[in-house]
């Protein structure tokens, strides 16, 4: 784990090759699907990574700290996946088609530069959320992480950005 913090990837190596299986296993038990399993492996790995600085003996072992990153990012993907749901091909080529089919696409450009307009009005950090939020459909614990705020903040910065867009666009 020393040679991983000192950015050696062949370290890192040696980890995936000795604990692969039992790693993949655990994923699997948790995500139970065999690629999804692979994916949360390959995230997990990048994590060890970048974050094996921050490994401190005192508090546990290496293994126990490499299993839990495992089972957590495995557990996030569980989650996740619980979000999205599948369409079906007529009901996606449905949506599809209705999307295409703007009689006058010159009628859209007053809302889209409303919309831009309000956004460009927010503070940045307001604007990201809501964007990272609609856009990206990350969680606020994502969200929180990725603005390096707390997660009630996030919140409310999306919840109280969307009332006011709202309140603006009924008003105009």
């Amino acid at each position: 784990m020393l040679e991983c913090a000192s950015g050696s990837h062949s370290a890192v190596g040696e980890i995936y090759v000795r604990e692969r299986e039992q790693l993949r296993a655990v994923a699997h038990r948790i995500v139970r699907d065999v690629s999804r399993a692979e994916d949360v492996i390959h995230e997990a790995f990048a994590q060890i990574l970048r974050y094996s600085k921050d490994f401190d003996p005192a508090r546990g072992s290496a293994r126990g700290w490499i299993y839990a990153i495992v089972r957590n990012t495995a557990l996030k993907m569980q989650a996740k996946a619980r979000r999205e749901f599948p369409l079906k091909d007529d009901t996606l080529n449905a949506i599809c088609e209705r999307e295409q089919i703007i009689p006058n696409p010159a009628s859209c450009i007053p809302d889209s530069m409303a919309l831009r307009a309000m956004l460009d009005q927010l503070e940045p950090n307001r604007r990201a959320s809501l964007l990272l939020a609609i856009i990206d459909g990350r969680t606020h614990e994502e969200i929180a992480e990725y603005l390096r705020v707390p997660v009630g903040t996030a919140k409310a910065w999306i919840r109280r950005e969307l009332m006011a867009m709202r309140r603006q666009l009924d008003d105009a």
